[in-house]
C-alpha cells in the first residue's frame, strides 16, 4: 500500500489558500497509486500556538476555532478525502467536547466515514496554558498492516510509543506541530529513538508555517525512519509529497521487538486509569489554587 506525506507550506490562518493547495497534492498523490493521505497538524489553518508568545492571543483563536466533530473543519476534510478517494490521515483538529477542547486526529474513509479519532494524550505546558485537555485512549488504524497514532508531543513519550508497539502495531504514524526555532531536527532525534527503542518504522508528517506576508514564522520536518536506515526518506522542499511503500516500510520491523506481552489490555487500561488520576489531580489542585486567589 502506498502512504503519501504531504509536507504543506501552509499560510497562517488562511483556509482556502492551503486547501486548495492540499487538493492539488491530494489529486498528485492518488495519480501516483496512493491509497492513505496523512496531511499536517492543524490543517488548514496551520499549527501556530507554539509559535505566539501571546497566551491570550492564542487562546482566543483556540476558542474561535475549536469546534464539534462533526463539524465545519470535519466536513471539508470528508469532501477532500471523498474528492480525492483515499483514505485521509490527519490532524489533530481543535475538537469542542463539552467544556473541553482536544487536540484531534481524525482517520476518513474514501466514502467519507469517520473510521476513528484520537485525542492527543500528552500535552505541553503551553497547551496545558491555553486549556488544552489531555485524551485517555491509544488508537490504531486498520489497513493492509495496524498503525499506531500518535501526534505531537506523544513523540517525548517512550510510553505511549510502547503501548502501541506492544499492541502489535506495525508502524507509528505521526503528525508534528511547527517549531519557531530548534525543534526542527529534535523531532527526529526522537523518532529515531522511538523507533530503535520499539523495533518499528515512523511516518512523521510535519509542516512550514507562513505569516501573511510569506516569511517563515514556524516548521516541522516530514520523515520516514526504518530500523536499518534511520531516516529512510525525508522531505527536501516544501509543498512536495513523499511517498512510502507499506509493505518496504515494514519488512525489518518486528524481528526483535522488545517486551511482547500477552496482557496488553491490562496494560492499556492501568495506564489510561493512572492518566486519568493524575489529570484529576491537576484539575483538583487548580481549582484549590484559584479558590486560594
Amino acid at each position: 500500500m502506498l502512504i503519501a506525506l504531504l509536507h504543506l507550506r501552509l499560510r497562517e490562518m488562511a483556509k482556502k489558500y492551503n486547501i486548495e493547495k492540499a487538493k492539488k497534492l491530494i489529486k498528485t498523490a492518488k495519480d501516483k497509486g496512493a491509497k492513505v493521505v496523512i496531511l499536517p497538524s492543524l490543517f488548514p489553518v496551520g499549527n501556530i500556538f507554539e509559535i505566539y508568545e501571546n497566551d491570550k492571543k492564542a487562546k482566543s483563536i483556540i476558542r474561535n476555532l475549536a469546534e464539534k466533530i462533526p463539524g465545519n473543519t470535519t466536513d471539508t476534510l470528508i469532501h477532500l478525502s471523498m474528492e480525492g478517494e483515499v483514505h485521509l490521515i490527519v490532524g489533530p483538529i481543535l475538537e469542542q467536547a463539552g467544556p473541553k477542547i482536544f487536540l484531534t486526529t481524525l482517520i476518513i474513509s474514501p466514502q467519507g466515514e469517520i473510521l476513528g479519532k484520537y485525542r492527543k494524550i500528552i500535552t505541553s505546558s503551553k497547551d496545558v496554558r491555553l486549556g488544552i485537555s489531555a485524551g485517555k485512549e491509544p488508537v490504531y488504524m486498520t489497513l493492509d498492516k495496524k498503525y499506531g497514532i500518535i501526534s505531537e508531543d506523544d513523540i517525548f513519550s517512550p510510553e505511549i510509543n510502547r503501548l502501541l508497539a506492544l499492541g502489535n502495531a506495525t508502524a507509528i504514524i505521526g503528525t508534528m506541530k511547527a517549531y519557531p526555532r530548534n525543534g526542527y531536527d529534535i523531532i527526529k532525534y526522537m523518532a529515531i529513538a522511538r523507533t530503535l527503542e520499539n523495533g518499528i518504522p515512523y511516518i512523521i508528517v510535519g509542516e512550514t508555517i507562513e505569516d501573511e506576508n510569506g516569511e517563515i514564522i514556524g516548521s516541522s520536518p516530514t520523515f520516514v525512519t526504518s530500523i536499518n536506515s534511520l531516516i529512510y526518506k525525508q522531505a527536501e522542499e516544501d509543498d512536495t509529497v513523499v511517498y512510502v511503500e507499506s509493505t518496504v516500510l515494514t519488512q525489518d520491523s518486528g524481528k526483535e521487538r522488545i517486551g511482547s506481552v500477552n496482557n496488553i489490555e491490562n496494560i492499556l487500561q492501568g495506564f489510561c486509569k493512572s492518566i486519568k488520576k493524575i489529570s484529576s489531580g491537576e484539575e483538583k489542585k487548580k481549582t484549590e489554587t484559584q479558590k486560594e486567589e
